[in-house]
């Protein structure tokens, strides 16, 4: 996905050194960028104040700063987002102030390339199941982003029952993320959408 998203905004050849697992100097190397325009359209930053954005190539069709109102689906498919997930580089994640219609195009381009079992989807875990019992086991599978990180946490502190892993997220609501269940139609929490069976953990919904 990194090498990608680089390539489409214009770097190619990015080197990156290869660092320790959990830290080391990740910066890219030796970039040969190309010379194209770009922009982003966004109407939020988030609490590390980064915009959270949708990403172009190409001409701004607004002024800079300008407000643009609804971001029209037909130009939203234009984006390195949907890039990306038409690719099966990324996984999808949908903030509440995303329209109904644009998540609605999105899901379509994971569909699409989950039924190709496109880029991540040929690997990943998170509705099959992974059997975890320490981070090495962990570092091997790909899965849902949010589920990797709460999983590396509960592990990192020396946990190693994956049976108590739902109640571990359930202490804290900083962990037990609140979604809207697209299956279910409905608000819930992370814990609504784990199943864990002996040190196997999977999602219960795509």
């Amino acid at each position: 996905a990194r090498d990608r998203l680089l390539y489409l905004g214009g770097y190619n050849n990015v080197a990156f050194p290869r660092a320790p697992s959990g830290g080391g100097d990740r910066g890219g190397r030796g970039a040969e960028p190309r010379e194209i325009e770009g922009y982003i359209l966004a109407r939020s930053v988030d609490t590390a104040g980064r915009p959270v954005a949708f990403a172009f190539v190409g001409t701004p069709p607004y002024a800079d700063g300008s407000d643009t109102g609804w971001l029209e689906p037909e130009l939203m498919m234009e984006s390195l987002n949907a890039q990306l997930l038409a690719g099966g580089y990324v996984y999808p994640i949908y903030y509440a102030g995303l329209p109904a219609d644009l998540r609605d195009k999105l899901t379509d381009l994971v569909n699409g390339a989950r039924n190709c079992v496109s880029g991540i989807w040929n690997v990943d875990v998170s509705s099959s199941g992974a059997r975890i019992k320490d981070a090495a086991d962990l570092e091997r599978y790909a899965m849902w982003p949010k589920l990797y990180r709460r999983l590396s946490a509960f592990l990192a502190e020396g946990n190693r029952d994956m049976v108590h892993f739902e109640s571990w997220v359930r202490q804290d609501p900083g962990r037990d993320d609140q979604m809207w269940i697209i299956d279910h139609g409905e608000l819930g929490n992370l814990h609504d959408v784990l199943e864990l069976s002996d040190s196997t953990i999977r999602l219960k919904v795509k």
